[in-house]
């Protein structure tokens, strides 16, 4: 799986580029507002990607940073919303309203992007609302602790060939309940989360 490009534009159009990496050329779907920051060919960019497979073909839409990617994400797990038209509603808000707004529930902001209708705008916010909540806490937690000692304890964990998907939800979940704790103490207490029983290493 590829999860990050770095190459030159070769050529852009309205919502894809395609990225000259080494001598090979991939197209690459991106937001209009990254689209729009290109200003001449062979300019060095790089892209996080989030992949796509078909039955007759790969997609590859890029960000350009990881939250983007990780909202792009969270839109495909809407029934009704495929690549495209999370592609289409990451274009037409920023990054910022499309959060906030499925938080408070605003699912009025959805409707204005073309192609999206009152019934999937509702389904938007209703089906991600305690979702991104939930992240918005954690990411309050982590604002209010040590970066550091954050990204030390998942890189331990990261370590022991754990998925960096379940190092970070088990980082936030050991600091979100231990703020006082250094990187010592917190470890034990994280293997100890890590050996529930069914707990996958690729969770």
């Amino acid at each position: 799986m590829i999860v990050k490009l770095k190459g030159f534009i070769e050529d852009w159009f309205e919502d894809f580029v395609d990225l000259d990496v080494k001598g090979v050329v991939y197209r690459v779907f991106v937001p209009k507002k990254n689209i729009n920051k290109i200003s001449e060919k062979d300019s060095l960019v790089t892209f996080f990607i989030f992949e796509i497979l078909k039955e007759s073909e790969r997609l590859f839409f890029g960000f350009s940073n990881k939250n983007d990617r990780e909202l792009f994400s969270d839109l495909l797990k809407v029934q009704g919303v495929g690549g495209k038209m999370a592609l289409n509603i990451m274009s037409s808000l920023d990054s910022q309203v499309i959060q906030q707004s499925i938080i408070v529930k605003n699912h009025e902001v959805f409707s204005s992007v073309s192609g999206v209708g009152a019934k999937l705008s509702i389904r938007i916010v209703n089906e991600l609302c305690e979702k991104l909540k939930k992240k918005e806490e954690s990411a309050k937690v982590i604002s209010n602790f040590s970066k550091t000692i954050f990204n030390d304890l998942v890189s331990c964990l990261s370590n022991l060939g754990y998925s960096q998907n379940i190092c970070e939800k088990t980082a936030f979940e050991v600091i979100s309940k231990n703020k006082k704790m250094n990187l010592e103490e917190l470890i034990p207490i994280a293997l100890n989360y890590l050996s529930r029983p069914n707990l996958s290493k690729n969770e």
